[in-house]
């Protein structure tokens, strides 16, 4: 009987062990707090019926004083892969972390990259943009965590990247204090000759506030130098986009030189960055790990 009661005991260990997640995988949260979840966010009126999912980390510290970032992910949307990359290397930091997931049923992959600024070619108004819940989203971490920073940072990679240099470029007036935009695989270039949205043409801001705002605003540009597959199958190729190189590494070094000339030949402050990650391609976690610290 004693046996057989050991045997027991042992056979649920091993079937519980075998069964166990790491907490990484496994949000226990359905409210920000201490510890990580996720929350379906609604409260931005204007996009009150697209929600967006936050899948957050919050450390144990002083939450009012922690540096606020948010982590734009790539095509797929997959911002539970990207919290875990967060958690599985800077849960030391004393950082509040949120994933933003703008889900593919209420967002689809112009309506994220872009920022939803346009339907049928017709202007929509800014609070309808997609860049615009960002601001929403940083007063609704505040009030429910008791944060009192003044700024956030964003970190994006490929399809969040092109969200986030975008977001640089059109939303001004903003709380955002540093950006990185890792890996894009196509640009809005600073270029008001360049028809959106491959450049400013016709998009109705080509004027000076814009560029000096773009150009003066702390602007990571990160570029993996082994991201140089042009045959990639999630790679827009087509006239205007080649015309930036024909892969992300070559377009990446396009936005920024062009960035940096068109400032210069308008007499701007240009406090963008570039940071080239040796050795890693289309790696969105090692591009995290390389380029987080230059936000903090």
């Amino acid at each position: 009987m004693k046996t057989n009661l050991i045997i027991s005991l042992f056979i649920t260990f091993f079937l519980c062990s075998c069964e166990w997640k790491s907490d990484v995988d496994d949000p226990v949260l359905n409210k920000l707090g201490t510890g990580h979840g996720i929350v379906t966010y609604t409260d931005y009126e204007p996009l009150k019926a697209k929600p967006i999912n936050l899948h957050f980390y919050i450390p144990e510290g002083d939450i009012k004083t922690m540096p606020i970032v948010f982590i734009l992910p790539g095509t797929g949307r997959n911002a539970n892969d990207y919290l875990a990359a967060w958690m599985k290397n800077f849960r030391s930091k004393e950082v509040i972390a949120i994933a933003l997931e703008f889900p593919q049923e209420y967002y689809s992959t112009s309506e994220y990259i872009e920022g939803n600024m346009f339907k049928k070619n017709e202007a929509l108004p800014e609070e309808q943009w997609s860049f615009s819940v960002i601001e929403a989203i940083f007063s609704y971490v505040k009030a429910e965590t008791g944060n009192q920073v003044n700024q956030y940072s964003l970190f994006g990679h490929s399809a969040g990247a092109q969200f986030v240099h975008r977001f640089v470029t059109f939303k001004q007036n903003t709380h955002l204090n540093k950006a990185v935009a890792a890996n894009s695989g196509w640009y809005t270039v600073p270029d008001v000759q360049v028809e959106y949205p491959y450049g400013l043409k016709n998009s109705g801001y080509t004027d000076n506030t814009t560029l000096s705002h773009l150009f003066g605003s702390s602007l990571i540009v990160a570029l993996g130098d082994q991201d140089i597959d042009p045959n990639d199958n999630s790679l827009r190729h087509d006239e205007q986009s080649d015309a930036q190189g024909l892969y992300r590494f070559a377009r990446g070094e396009y936005y920024y030189s062009e960035g940096e000339r068109i400032s210069k030949a308008n007499n701007m402050v240009f406090n963008w960055k570039k940071v080239i990650v040796k050795g890693v391609a289309h790696d969105f976690e090692a591009m995290m790990v390389q380029t987080i610290n230059y936000l903090f």
